[in-house]
């Protein structure tokens, strides 16, 4: 057996699949390539794989993760190319690592993401919006809002400023504003580039037309540094 763990592109193509569909796509690729996948016991076997912090719906992605467990070695540019045949336009993998035989998943040691956002914003005032930005960031505390499906969709506040690390406007152009933000990402704390975005529009009292969101690097933290997961195994 041979661990591996692929870093892929999720596309605005496949931008509105779910978690689900991506993983029974990956599964479909697996087998169109012949990928010598490890199966799991029991009655009701299924390919041992992975994957990282499940993307939301409606977002493209440049950085996505997915750990597979293979019966035998294989050359992994080999498998990089064979998986790639088989992919439907959008997913492309870019990269892989060979794994140890005990490690950490992805999963668990996301910790980080990058994001870049596009909104549009109608007579965008980049000056304003720069000096907005920058008194909403050093507040001490930063109450957002979220709905809870699984709660009859009961509003919950908490305060979201812990998680942002960076958050800055690179520019707008034609009313398309542009934002980079590093924030909180996996099972430790999570924050969507989505409630950040909102919290920011109600302080600064911006009208949000749409927003365009790409996931552009998730990392592991380790020693004070955040690393690409190919570079990180443990």
């Amino acid at each position: 057996m041979i661990n591996v763990r692929l870093k892929f592109v999720k596309g605005s193509e496949v931008k509105y699949i779910s978690h689900l569909d991506l993983m029974r796509t990956f599964m479909r690729a697996i087998r169109r390539a012949n990928i010598p996948v490890a199966y799991s016991g029991g009655f009701n076997p299924h390919p041992e794989m992975s994957f990282g912090a499940p993307l939301s719906v409606g977002l493209v992605s440049m950085a996505e993760y997915v750990d597979i467990k293979l019966e035998h070695e294989v050359e992994l540019e080999e498998l990089i190319a064979s998986l790639n045949l088989s992919m439907p336009s959008g997913i492309r993998i870019l990269g892989a690592a060979v794994l140890p035989e005990r490690f950490k998943s992805a999963m668990a040691l996301i910790s980080h993401s990058k994001y870049t956002i596009y909104a549009t914003i109608e007579n965008a005032d980049v000056q304003d919006i720069r000096e907005k930005l920058t008194t909403f960031i050093n507040q001490e505390s930063i109450i957002a809002k979220k709905r809870q499906p699984k709660k009859n969709f009961a509003i919950k506040e908490f305060d979201i400023r812990p998680m942002i690390l960076e958050m800055a406007l690179e520019d707008c152009t034609e009313d398309i504003c542009t934002f980079n933000c590093l924030i909180r990402s996996g099972s430790q704390a999570n924050l969507k580039p989505e409630i950040l975005m909102q919290a920011f529009a109600e302080y600064a009292g911006l009208d949000i037309k749409r927003t365009k969101i790409v996931r552009n690097d998730v990392y592991a933290e380790k020693d004070g540094r955040l690393l690409d997961l190919l570079q990180y195994v443990d």
